[in-house]
């Protein structure tokens, strides 16, 4: 693999070329965009709310048990502001403005906790927060609204990994890390490319965010496509299931994956300098992997470094990886699945200025992987002369190339918060991502297919000062692609798309209910070379939370969301041997209308603990692949049609404290989910819906000790739609145990993981691939990190 190219060019050299992309189509935008900075940091200076004013938050953190824990901190997430635990467990906020807050305690050993709490005017509060590693508990989500919420205030279902459990999950690709969790499977091509999939919807129906702007790459058009984000540079992924197209774009109507990686800093640490290095090694691949993670900074100037570096051999799989006989005659079963190797590099830096009332700074990132896509294969290369009118008895050989998939990535980043209120609004918040995204798809040695994205996406949230029970925001979202596809199989014409939208969030509470509602307008131009098509998108939402008693929600939401068609769908035409198809879009596609509903339960305190989620979704005119039965170029067609279509289906996930012996706290984990997905009116099914999935499991906790065992059953996969095959189902056991050592400031974590114990083959009916590609065999990996 080629050396990080960061390194090589120079960063003058990144920076020219990112920031220089088609300089006059988007000076305007750069003019707006530098007005709104300026905007923002001006009122970081002022001066601060008076003595008078201002109030303080105080309180101590307790475990289970009511002991006070003397490790840990407390962020008072809003205000970017994160105090240490005193030797007796306490801490203490001041100079804060009447409002109300979230508290999240992190804790290394106790778990985590939060609260919530009104200031008034020159008030001190007093309070506690108690963490519990025993219970399904409530947490901070930032994705979904314009200000942090907690779990049980959001109206959709939510997933959060971090911390020890993010390390339990992480994989090599975003998709796999995330495919355990309930509601989400995976693409699932080979280590180099897989992407989140939500209840059934994929691709463009679901958008991948870093830090809340778009992962600005290529992997929504085609699922050989890598997400432009290593799992192991993430310090949180929250995922909202269900449509979320309010604040994220008309796309997301499956839901949204946001990861966290704090490349520009919000705050100012304690320490003069803090970090983690981690280091992961697997069998099942030969996987060798490492990151660095630095933050540091004084006074008002914070910094941010990172680093990671991934190796993985071809993965072992536990048979032939072809259900094709013919296939695996012609090539022996070598005990791995051919093509599968990974290598990714990728790091960053970011500094930001921080002040009393908010925060501005940049981050410079870059990304490079080269992988194999398992199970495509290149054009034919014909060796000697065939001629049908001799009838010759040797005919030609072919050859077939693989291929690979050679991907870099260059990405600036700016980021601000005003936090201080002016006008109506309480804060402004800015947001701007360009990115100089290109992948070569290689057959053998040779370029196929270049692919390049240039893009900027670029949006603005002012926050809503509270008036009595009202909160809310309001803002607008601006998107440019140039993107095009250049070879012999590039299946989809250059584009270019240019998004604006406006949005409204509104929330009413009164007494345990909370009301919710928003609007979105968003107009859409697709332009090529032959056609240029235009569409205007309005979608808007309902949303209800009943919380009862502390520790319950009940919550609602109704969405009708306006997808647009993208120009994949719109203007494909050609060879895609990634997915063994010949794809044709359809110039003519209108807007996709969506109806979705969603009822959920939670449940924070007590022995049971956990989440019920349903949900059913209408499409009028949902866009979707289909299997026509024809052959080109040697490939079976597949066209792009709508028609109306309906989802429905469950998630469950819990947690049920059992017994406490040994010091320790032994607990029942339970799980599943299911998605039923048919055209309506002819009850036909849709393709590539994940089956029904249940999980059971045992996870004990003592202190810095863990050990967690699961057992997954993936039922057979028989509901398929024409020219689909059924996919046989599985059960698979996993396992993992680890510790955490102290050793004054510095903490270091031991995992012990693994993985498909059995030895199962796995196929992934989401897969294109699932019929030439079985999902790893048995692995054990060890991940150690340390923390100081």
């Amino acid at each position: 693999m080629k050396m990080f190219r960061m390194d090589r060019e120079g960063l003058g050299a990144v920076l020219g070329r990112t920031v220089g992309f088609r300089a006059r189509r988007h000076a305007v935008l750069w003019a707006l965009s530098l007005s709104l900075v300026v905007g923002a940091v001006g009122p970081l200076a002022a001066q601060p709310t008076s003595d008078a004013d201002s109030g303080t938050i105080s309180g101590v953190v307790r475990d289970r048990d009511g002991q006070p824990v003397t490790r840990g901190e407390v962020l008072l997430v809003d205000r970017h502001l994160r105090r240490e635990l005193s030797a007796d467990g306490t801490f203490r906020f001041e100079d804060l403005p009447p409002g109300n807050y979230l508290l999240e305690a992190e804790t290394p050993l106790a778990g985590n906790g939060v609260a919530r709490v009104a200031v008034r005017s020159g008030e001190a509060v007093d309070l506690e927060i108690g963490v519990d590693r025993a219970v399904v508990g409530d947490e901070i989500f930032v994705t979904g609204s314009a200000i942090a919420r907690s779990r049980l205030d959001v109206a959709q279902p939510t997933t959060t990994l971090s911390g020890d459990e993010l390390d339990r999950r992480l994989q090599s690709s975003l998709g796999e890390t995330l495919a355990a969790e309930p509601g989400i499977n995976a693409t699932s091509f080979g280590n180099g490319a897989s992407r989140p999939v939500i209840r059934g919807l994929g691709g463009d129906r679901v958008r991948t965010l870093e830090s809340g702007v778009g992962s600005a790459d290529a992997s929504n058009l085609s699922p050989d496509h890598a997400v432009s984000t290593d799992p192991l540079a993430a310090e949180r992924i929250e995922v909202l299931r269900g449509p979320a197209t309010l604040l994220y774009g008309s796309s997301a109507v499956g839901g949204v994956v946001n990861v966290l990686d704090g490349r520009v800093p919000s705050y100012v640490p304690e320490a003069p300098i803090s970090g983690s290095v981690e280091i992961v090694g697997g069998t099942a691949a030969d996987e060798k992997a490492g990151a660095v993670s630095l933050n540091g900074g004084g006074g008002a100037f914070a910094w941010h470094a990172d680093y990671q570096k991934r190796e993985a051999d071809d993965y072992e799989v536990p048979g032939p990886p072809s259900l094709d006989e013919d296939e695996d005659e012609d090539e022996p079963f070598t005990g791995v699945l051919e093509n599968s190797a990974v290598e990714t590099e990728s790091g960053a830096f970011g500094a930001s200025w921080v002040g009393e009332n908010g925060y501005f700074g940049v981050a410079v990132s870059g990304f490079d992987t080269l992988y194999g896509v398992p199970g495509g294969h290149g054009h034919h290369e014909e060796e000697g002369h065939h001629e049908e009118e001799e009838h010759e008895e040797e005919e030609e050989e072919e050859e077939e190339e693989i291929i690979r998939i050679d991907l870099e990535q260059r990405r600036v980043d700016l980021r601000g918060e005003v936090l201080r209120a002016f006008g109506p609004f309480q804060g402004i918040k800015v947001r701007l991502g360009v990115a100089d995204y290109e992948h070569q798809e290689l057959e053998g040695e040779e370029i196929g297919t270049l692919f390049e994205n240039d893009s900027l996406e670029a949006r603005v949230e002012l926050v809503q000062a509270e008036r009595g029970p009202w909160s809310g925001s309001i803002g607008l979202q601006f998107g440019d692609s140039d993107f095009s596809a250049i070879g012999e199989e590039a299946f989809v014409p250059p584009s270019t798309t240019q998004s604006l939208a406006v949005f409204a969030f509104e929330e009413f509470e009164r007494g345990a209910i909370t009301w919710q509602g928003g609007l979105r307008f968003e107009t859409q131009d697709v332009e090529t070379s032959f056609s240029d098509r235009s569409y205007d998108g309005l979608s808007a939402s309902a949303g209800l939370i009943w919380r009862p008693q502390d520790g319950y929600a009940v919550a609602a939401s109704l969405a009708r969301t306006t997808r647009l068609p993208t120009s994949t769908e719109l203007f494909a035409d050609g060879p895609h041997l990634a997915t063994g198809a010949f794809e044709i879009g359809d110039p003519n596609l209108d807007e996709e209308i969506s109806t979705g509903l969603d009822v959920s339960f939670r449940k924070t305190e007590g022995r049971l603990t956990g989440s019920v989620a349903l949900f059913a979704n209408r499409f009028d005119d949902f866009i979707f692949e289909s299997f026509t039965g024809e052959e080109e170029d040697e490939l079976p067609v597949v066209r792009f049609l709508q028609r109306d279509a309906e989802f429905t289906g469950a998630e469950v996930d819990g947690r049920i404290h059992l017994a406490e012996f040994g010091g320790g706290h032994l607990d029942l984990l339970v799980g599943g989910d299911l998605v039923r997905a048919e055209l309506r009116g002819s009850g036909e099914n849709l393709p590539r819906i994940p089956p029904l999935r249940l999980r059971a499991g045992l996870d004990y906790h003592r202190g810095p000790l863990r050990a967690v065992v699961e057992v997954r059953d993936v039922d057979r996969q028989d509901r398929t739609a024409p020219e689909e095959t059924p996919t046989d189902g599985y059960t698979t056991v996993d396992a993992s145990v680890g510790y955490r050592f102290l050793a004054g400031p510095t903490v270091v974590d031991a995992l012990l993981r693994g993985r498909n114990l059995t030895d199962e083959e796995r196929r992934n009916h989401v897969s294109f691939l699932k019929d030439d590609v079985l999902l790893p065999g048995r692995d054990v990996s060890l991940v150690l990190r340390v923390s100081f």
